[in-house]
């Protein structure tokens, strides 16, 4: 695997390379460090009610005392979390799906029907909206007045991995408890699929403008506002149609197979069609993916570098878009101790979003973040792999270096003496999963 060959080599200072197990070292500490078994208690928050154990997004318990679904998801693909477990997540997500009627909350919130919950609270209440917690209050508004559109994709995903770990598809043909009745893990699977708007002639997810109807593109995102199609909840969509052909393969339903099949090919081709831009004139030169066609049409790098490592772009697309980041990397300020700022530093495409919630440097508009630093590595190693090599050995370096002061942080900028929630899971799960996969 290309892992194996990015950690394999010597920097030029001979101080020698980092084992990809000192990751999965640090990425099992702090996930076993976020789990919360039934009955368990977070302080100030109250015990896991939940019947099934849980892992909330950073060992420090209390800084997101609820079960992220995303931030979950996010944990899997490296075997750091037994198959039951997993199950047990499943079976808690599809406990607070929506019904076929959708809610109405107030504030003129809506959840359209079968939507999957942003968070659940330990008391196994569902929180359909960043910053919402327990009781009829799911905000005004702020992040949307629909649901994040990447939860139901992530679900999806959980349920994939089950698969993949057991080699059985029990639980995807098994029955569940839903708020709507019981069900099979299948239907729950195929209505929270389609819970999610998609533009009927793309297939891509897309967000609206009109006030009542906005929503955030996916979680890593919340704070900021875009609209029209958007880049990486369409990478997600495409994904779980892919998800959901293996296991619909696995259990023997053809028909439903291919017809997920049809979709993802759908999602595939519109998206260079729609995101991609050309980087210059020069022929084999680099490009760029946006993150959305309205509000928020920037140089979408973490997007960017998913997109590679998935491997939904066609060759020349991709080979533009790895040069691109290549680019990035090499001229600084886009990679910073290993760690990956959402935008570009600089250029009409980059610096700061046109509408977010943070302030500038900080959190999601311009920290640097390890959430998606596996994927950049991935990227560049098809370009380049001692660049590769340097920027995981970087951030090896950093984890080490700041391990006894929170490290993995969810997100830091030294200049601001900006270092926001240790000890965050995503910061050290994903990158793993990512290279190990």
């Amino acid at each position: 695997m290309m892992a194996a060959a990015l950690v394999g080599s010597r920097s030029a200072a001979g101080s020698g390379a980092w084992e990809l197990g000192e990751l999965e070292r640090m990425a099992s500490e702090v996930s076993l460090g976020s789990r919360v078994a039934p009955g368990a208690e977070i302080p100030g928050v109250g015990p896991n009610e939940t019947g099934y154990a849980l892992r909330v997004p950073g060992a420090t318990l209390t800084f997101y005392p609820a079960f992220w679904v995303r931030d979950a998801a996010m944990m899997l693909g490296a075997g750091l979390v037994p198959t039951q477990e997993v199950a047990g997540w499943v079976r808690v997500v599809a406990s607070t799906q929506a019904g076929p009627e959708g809610i109405r909350l107030a504030n003129g919130l809506s959840i359209p029907p079968y939507s999957i919950p942003d968070h659940i609270t330990l008391h196994g209440s569902p929180c359909w909206y960043p910053g919402a917690y327990d009781g009829p209050n799911q905000g005004d508004g702020t992040f949307g007045f629909l649901p994040p559109a990447d939860d139901a994709f992530f679900f999806i995903g959980m349920v994939r991995e089950h698969l993949r770990l057991t080699g059985r598809p029990t639980l995807f043909r098994g029955p569940v408890r839903t708020p709507w009745g019981e069900a099979t893990v299948a239907e729950v699977c195929e209505h929270a699929f389609d819970s999610v708007a998609a533009d009927p002639q793309t297939g891509l997810v897309t967000c609206e403008a009109g006030r009542g109807r906005t929503r955030v593109d996916w979680g890593f995102c919340d704070t900021v506002r875009k609209t029209g199609l958007c880049l990486m909840p369409s990478l997600l969509r495409w994904r779980a149609a892919r998800d959901l052909v293996a296991l619909h393969r696995a259990a023997g339903s053809a028909a439903r197979s291919a017809g997920y099949s049809r979709e993802a090919s759908r999602v595939r081709e519109a998206i260079p069609r729609t995101f991609y831009q050309s980087v210059g004139t020069a022929p084999g030169g680099e490009g760029l993916l946006l993150s959305a066609t309205g509000v928020g049409r920037k140089d979408d790098v973490w997007a960017s570098a998913f997109a590679v490592t998935l491997g939904v772009l066609p060759r020349d697309v991709e080979r533009a878009v790895t040069k691109h980041l290549l680019t990035l990397y090499r001229a600084g300020g886009t990679v910073l101790e290993g760690q990956v700022r959402h935008l570009p530093p600089t250029g009409s495409l980059g610096g700061y979003w046109e509408d977010c919630r943070a302030a500038r440097d900080t959190y999601q508009n311009g920290a640097y973040w390890g959430t998606p630093t596996g994927w950049f590595v991935s990227a560049l190693g098809r370009v380049d792999r001692a660049a590769a090599a340097q920027m995981l050995r970087d951030y090896l370096t950093h984890l080490k270096a700041k391990r006894a002061e929170g490290a993995p942080w969810e997100c830091i900028n030294p200049s601001k003496a900006h270092y926001q929630n240790p000890r965050y899971s995503a910061s050290v799960c994903l990158p793993l999963a990512a290279l190990k996969g």
